[in-house]
């Protein structure tokens, strides 16, 4: 017989976690009671509406609108959508206020929390809260669930579904237009979704309203409004470069109104901002405290509207910053100067066009860029204020999309001449804060800005910017330095398109000088320098020296560059207008076509200089009586240079005038 165990054989020792049944014999069966799990407790969720600090200005129709569908019960959603900052959320707290004066109950649903939320609406109107607890992990069930208590609801209700910039959140297996998760109608209430996201198809049916931009006079009082000052000076200009978006009206206010020692008015922080625009958000990052910070700063704002499109798409952030170069001020960027063969590598590494297409519909989508489509051509356009934001937010690390927007800027130049002059004004900008140890490089993107000022007709301006540079670049660089000398080549350019041909001259000789000392007598630079003065002999008359200058500049060129490149088919025209001035039409015509071909096939049928060197054959031919096929050269350069230079520019009013010439001597013949 087997001895009883040892007294010492039934103790514990150590922590014990959970129930722990000791004894010493047991006879027949044993059952122990366990108690249940504790039941987890409710999230803590709020759902009150936010409360508005100042009115809202500029909404009422919409308000009106969504009033009307409330008080006449909408049959389905109604969905506000646009950009991060727009002011979407005022306008459904401006509409909470509204239904809660009336006696409705107002349930505001937060992101990251709608379960929760919507459960505990469903608490809130008879729900028990043991039901809601059970059902919290079977997301088709609880939703049922809650749609039953919302719908049989003794009293309306107004439901607000905040920022839903993540869609998936609401329904994750089905498209959340069909209503089958938390974004439902019912006769029960109103139920109002705010989201960047602005895809009706994947709201439909819901009724989708776009928020826009405030206009000028209500964006002038909400600024007066936040600030805390009604006739606030300088309002209506800071508000038109804040571009009436509501956040940074908002955030302008609240700096005037705290720091009115510093910022007496609206003019010096329009000042201030205008230095540095990233200013905005230092300055009032002290008032922003508490959660959603990502959703009240402005570079907050788009940074978290591009998380939102990266998480699904790697393209859309490097993109998006090269637009922000490209772009500036407005600008509308052709895709045609996004060419996938000149993107490759680096971030956009396996790009293609099934990719490029949907990180552009991505960043339509999330209110970041617009596509538009004018006379025939598609472009993407970036807010000023979203592209001015990113651009602040630029680092030493984003150097690499600066070159490649230089890049693309310098494969098909003076197409687009206005865009290139921002964008290269924007490239000066950021090289200058970014690499201020290479000034080189902020001098050499502002020549090139200020040189398109030059083909706009800007003569004046773009001659006191040469100016300028012309000084900086001798102060940094060296008065002999290859930049110095191009900005005060150019500053020579510009003086002899103002027919100032005198100072032209004895800049463009002096440049002549230095250049032949350091570079040598056949450099690219040297020959810029001897066709300038060639022209300048054919423009003073001396016909003899500007054919011999010109026959000695063309030949180097093509000796050295072949016929293709720019700079000698400049050469090329430059020579055929000296012949045809001699009269020597019919060597003149052969150039002129040459010229025209070659451009015809390089830079294509729209470029201004294409367009040049048609008007140029059509003017020989008008010099030949040949009224007719002239006439028809003059239609079709004025057509490309009024829709890429402007009806005011210099050459377009030539091209009318030549045109009118045309017209009449065939009406007289």
């Amino acid at each position: 017989m087997a001895s009883p165990p040892d007294a010492h054989e039934n103790s514990s020792h150590g922590a014990v976690y959970g129930q722990m049944v000791q004894a010493r014999d047991i006879h027949g069966g044993v059952t122990i009671n366990v108690p249940s799990a504790p039941v987890a407790p409710s999230s803590d969720v709020s759902l009150d509406p936010p409360r508005l600090a100042t009115a809202v200005r500029g909404r009422d129709d919409l308000l009106h609108t969504l009033g009307e569908a409330m008080a006449a019960g909408a049959p389905v959603p109604h969905v506000l959508t646009g950009p991060g900052g727009f002011g979407k959320t005022t306008v459904a707290a401006a509409l909470a206020e509204r239904a809660r004066s009336d006696g409705w109950t107002v349930f505001w649903v937060r992101p990251g929390s709608v379960t929760a939320s919507m459960l505990e609406a469903a608490i809130e109107l008879g729900g028990p809260r043991e039901e809601a607890d059970r059902l919290r992990g079977t997301r088709r069930q609880a939703a049922r669930w809650v749609w039953r208590h919302l719908d049989e609801a003794p009293r309306p209700w107004l439901l607000v579904i905040d920022n839903a910039d993540r869609p998936e959140e609401l329904d994750p297996d089905n498209r959340v237009g069909d209503q089958l998760g938390w974004m439902r109608a019912s006769p029960g209430g109103f139920v109002l979704v705010t989201s960047r996201v602005d895809d009706p198809a994947l709201w439909a049916p819901a009724e989708v309203h776009r928020i826009g931009e405030l206009d000028a006079v209500s964006a002038t009082t909400a600024l007066a409004d936040h600030a805390g000052l009604p006739d606030l000076p300088g309002a209506d200009v800071l508000a038109e470069r804040l571009s009436g978006v509501p956040l940074a009206l908002s955030l302008a206010g609240r700096i005037l109104a705290t720091h009115r020692v510093v910022f007496p008015d609206a003019h010096a922080l329009l000042d201030r901002l205008d230095q540095n625009f990233g200013e905005l958000d230092q300055l009032a990052a002290p008032f922003v405290t508490g959660r959603d910070t990502d959703r009240r700063l402005l570079s907050n704002v788009w940074d978290l509207s591009l998380r939102l499109v990266t998480e699904k798409d790697a393209f859309a952030a490097p993109l998006l910053r090269l637009l922000a170069i490209l772009g500036p001020e407005a600008r509308e960027v052709p895709l045609r100067r996004l060419p996938l063969s000149e993107l490759g590598g680096g971030s956009f590494d396996g790009l293609d066009e099934a990719a490029f297409a949907r990180t552009i519909n991505a960043l339509v989508i999330h209110g970041l860029v617009t596509v538009t489509n004018q006379q025939e051509e598609v472009s993407l356009w970036l807010h000023p204020l979203v592209s001015e934001t990113i651009r602040a937010g630029f680092t030493a690390n984003d150097v690499p999309f600066l070159r490649t927007a230089e890049q693309l800027l310098s494969r098909v130049r003076g197409r687009d001449l206005l865009l290139e002059s921002m964008s290269h004004w924007a490239l000066s900008r950021l090289y200058e804060r970014l690499v201020p140890e290479q000034p080189g490089a902020s001098v050499v993107m502002s020549i090139a800005a200020a040189r398109a000022l030059i083909h706009l007709g800007e003569f004046g301006e773009s001659a006191r910017i040469f100016t300028r540079l012309a000084a900086v670049a001798e102060n940094s660089l060296g008065d002999t330095h290859p930049i110095t000398l191009t900005a005060r080549h150019h500053l020579g350019e510009a003086l002899q398109k103002a027919n100032d041909l005198d100072t032209a001259e004895a800049i463009h000789r002096d440049v002549l000088a230095a250049r032949e000392a350091t570079l040598g007598q056949d450099h690219p630079a040297v020959l810029d320098s001897r066709h300038q003065l060639a022209m300048i002999h054919g423009e003073r008359g001396d016909w003899a020296a500007a054919e011999v200058e010109s026959r000695a500049v063309l030949e180097a060129r093509m000796r050295q560059e072949g016929p293709e490149q720019r700079a000698t088919q400049a050469a090329m025209e430059n020579l055929a207008f000296v012949i045809m001035s001699r009269g020597d039409l019919t060597s003149a015509e052969s150039m002129f076509r040459e010229v025209w071909a070659i451009r015809t096939r390089v830079w294509g049928e729209q470029h201004p200089l294409t367009a040049q060197a048609e008007f140029y054959v059509g003017l020989n031919l008008l010099e030949q009586g040949n009224t007719h096929l002239a006439q028809d050269a003059f239609k079709n350069a004025l057509l490309v240079w009024t829709r890429t230079l402007g009806s005011d520019h210099p050459d377009t009013r030539l091209a009318r005038e030549q045109l009118g010439e045309a017209t009449r001597r065939l009406r007289e013949a």
